[in-house]
């Protein structure tokens, strides 16, 4: 059995994919096999990522008849792949080359884990040696800690985790329907997480590359936002309804913190229905919110409209304070 299965996801992503599939020939581990599945890309991307796999037998291209999203490429990847773990990488981004092997090490100093998580960098084209570190959230923490938050947004960067193949099953696949949509991978991880171990790795060579022109999870596009925190919050609460559980309080203040956000963003760009959209669903998960934390006793006693207004204010006068 292969020891990884890298699932990349194509679509006119020529100016990137060859560096993508650099750097997982470029690993220090050699046992991998990587399978990209072409979305109809009509810029060139599958050529180049047919001349490279020409050059090494570990690499296949499958080429999408259907041309659909990055959730249906992902799920047709993990029809195909043999290997006993499975990583999916986007094809804009990149991986450092010591990555497989301290994954890997870290899933054999954990045998019970079923999903190894680590750090990730992210950078931009125009200064790619400038490097963020970033931690998952609860990183070091319990399965727990990371599902107080994971019912919002995603945990960590896709390719900064790997998933035991034994773990997938017909009722735990990528939800095509969320395909295009911003952060279509939080319902993914946090359905996953609800019933399998969790180990931490010490890695950071997941590179992520953020502000690339027409991705998914450009900040622009409030009322696209907006519906996608609706959609992954329903998805996430019926995964929650299938184990028997509803949302905690500190998931409730979680949901309630992402809405907020999202009305102060919509808010301060000028799109109004999505900000009165994003008010109403945080007002709706403050009430559910049992906790006695002074800051959300704050927003019951004057409403989140108004904590937000005066959030903006003192960071404001912060900034005209420099």
């Amino acid at each position: 059995m292969t020891r990884l299965s890298i699932i990349t996801p194509l679509f006119n992503k020529a100016a990137y994919i060859a560096e993508t599939i650099e750097s997982v020939r470029q690993q220090t581990m050699s046992d991998w096999e990587m399978i990209v599945i072409d979305n109809r890309s009509t810029d060139g991307g599958l050529e180049i990522a047919r001349d490279l796999a020409a050059k090494d037998a570990r690499i296949r291209c499958i080429e999408s008849p259907e041309g659909r999203g990055p959730g249906a490429a992902r799920n047709r990847g993990i029809d195909l792949a043999s290997g006993e773990w499975v990583l999916f990488l986007d094809a804009d981004d990149l991986l450092a080359p010591g990555y497989f092997a301290e994954q890997l090490e870290a899933a054999r100093r954990s045998p019970d884990a079923a999903i190894v998580a680590g750090c990730w960098q992210e950078f931009t084209d125009s200064a790619a040696e400038r490097l963020e570190l970033k931690q998952p959230s609860g990183y070091g923490k319990t399965r727990d800690s990371v599902l107080e938050t994971a019912i919002a947004y995603a945990p960590w960067a896709v390719h900064a985790a790997i998933v035991q193949r034994s773990l997938f099953t017909p009722q735990r696949r990528w939800n095509e329907a969320l395909d295009g949509f911003p952060s279509e991978d939080t319902p993914f991880w946090f359905a996953l997480l609800l019933d399998a171990s969790l180990a931490w790795s010490p890695s950071r060579g997941a590179l992520y590359r953020i502000g690339v022109s027409g991705g998914r999870n450009a900040p622009g596009n409030a009322e696209r936002w907006v519906d996608a925190v609706c959609r992954i919050v329903d998805e996430n609460t019926a995964s929650l309804t299938t184990v028997g559980e509803i949302p905690s309080p500190a998931q409730c203040e979680t949901i309630m913190r992402v809405f907020e956000d999202h009305y102060r963003r919509a808010q301060a760009a000028g799109f109004k229905a999505a900000a009165q959209r994003a008010l109403g669903e945080a007002e709706r998960w403050l009430k559910r919110c049992n906790r006695e934390a002074p800051a959300i006793r704050l927003r019951k006693l004057f409403g989140v409209a108004l904590i937000s207004r005066l959030a903006y204010f003192r960071s404001s006068l912060r900034i005209s304070n420099l």
